[in-house]
């Protein structure tokens, strides 16, 4: 019992310090939408949480894909504070085009982001 009150204690100050993310869970208790600037309010998230293609972030109505990487960027900030980007590609599957994200969260954990880029992939 008290090494487990212990670990609480050790995940909450973990939790204080360096946002949801140290508990392994991606956004933390607010589920409101990532804040995107003014010219990016219009974009909107659906789908699923991005762990993998066939549960991608769908980004919607971004006019082009300067706004839809924005919104992506926005996206992987309000999931993973202070996340490094490691890598990128894009893929295509079932008439969808997906942009793959690998990450690394501020605990040092790799993460692979899957968005649905298809409403805005080759809009200049």
């Amino acid at each position: 019992m008290k090494k487990s009150l212990i670990l609480s204690g050790l995940a909450l100050v973990a939790a204080l310090l360096y946002g949801a993310a140290a508990l392994g869970e991606a956004g933390g208790a607010d589920s409101s939408p990532p804040a995107l600037s003014k010219t990016l309010r219009h974009i909107s998230f659906a789908g699923g949480d991005g762990s993998s293609c066939e549960k991608a972030v769908v980004i919607r109505k971004a006019a082009n894909q300067a706004q839809g990487v924005a919104a992506e960027k926005a996206w992987i900030a309000w999931k993973y504070p202070n996340a490094k980007m490691k890598g990128q590609a894009v893929s295509g599957a079932k008439n969808k085009t997906f942009d793959v994200l690998n990450i690394e969260t501020v605990t040092g954990d790799s993460r692979t982001v899957c968005f649905d880029i298809t409403d805005f992939f080759g809009q200049w």
